[in-house]
């Protein structure tokens, strides 16, 4: 009776420990399977980020290369718009007096527009002729640079200096020519055409509208680039001072009298 009883307790104790074990195994497996998925979790969110990085990084290339292509374009754009004006001045200067530069401008029949494109061209040739600073544009290889330019050029501010007046005094004639014309032959009607096209007998006032526009623009860039002098200076200044004022206490020079 007493060694049946010893064998229910043993096998009651094994089956207690059995269970005890399996159930720390168990818990064992949960919680290497809760740190599998925290670090499964860890691996993707980082992955996640790396590929939202990898995606700005690519927006931004994109963005920059369709400005760069952008600033490419225009300034292709503009070289060839300075290339043609520069070649119809060439056609009209040097001229040998206003009725020789009056009778080009008749051959040539240039529409107003045209006319303001020549004198803004001949305001940039004589700002930069003069060695006033500038901006300039450069494109290599479909990368496009800026920088300040300020040097003079003698032989290229005599070949364009005073001839932007010499036009304006054409335009003059012009003007007289084509209201007297009109006058005679509509009554002095002039049509919208013929006020968008030629200036309606108006272009010299047009072209000195425009020389004091440019002219107003030169000198307000002016008085900015003199003013950000003066405030760089005051800059300076104030952190001279500031350094002097801070260590004085210390330097012996100071109390020498």
């Amino acid at each position: 009776m007493k060694m049946k009883l010893l064998s229910i307790l043993l096998f009651a104790t094994t089956l207690s420990d059995t269970l005890g074990f399996a159930s720390l195994l168990q818990a064992t497996k949960c919680r290497s399977v809760s740190v599998a998925f925290t670090q499964l979790s860890a691996t993707q969110a980082e992955t996640e980020v790396e590929r939202l990085l990898r995606k700005a990084r690519e927006l931004r290339e994109a963005s920059q290369r369709a400005e760069d292509s952008l600033h490419a374009t225009l300034i292709q754009k503009k070289t060839e718009k300075d290339a043609a004006t520069d070649r119809i001045i060439s056609q009209l200067f040097p001229s040998s007096g206003i009725d020789d530069l009056v009778d080009r401008l008749h051959q040539k029949r240039l529409a107003s527009d045209m006319l303001v494109q020549i004198v803004e061209r001949l305001h940039e040739r004589e700002i930069a002729a003069r060695g006033l600073e500038h901006v300039e544009s450069s494109l290599n290889q479909d990368q496009v640079t800026f920088k300040r330019v300020a040097q003079q050029d003698d032989v290229e501010l005599a070949k364009i200096d005073g001839i932007v007046h010499e036009l304006i005094e054409a335009a003059e004639v012009l003007d007289k020519e084509f209201v007297e014309q009109k006058a005679k032959a509509d009554g002095g009607k002039i049509t919208h055409a013929e006020m968008m096209h030629w200036g309606g007998g108006k272009i010299a006032a047009i072209l000195k509208d425009k020389l004091k526009e440019l002219g107003r623009e030169q000198d307000e860039q002016f008085k900015k680039r003199l003013q950000s002098f003066y405030d760089a200076a005051n800059i300076k200044n104030h952190k001279d001072k500031d350094a002097i004022d801070g260590n004085s206490w210390r330097d012996d020079d100071v109390w020498i009298k």
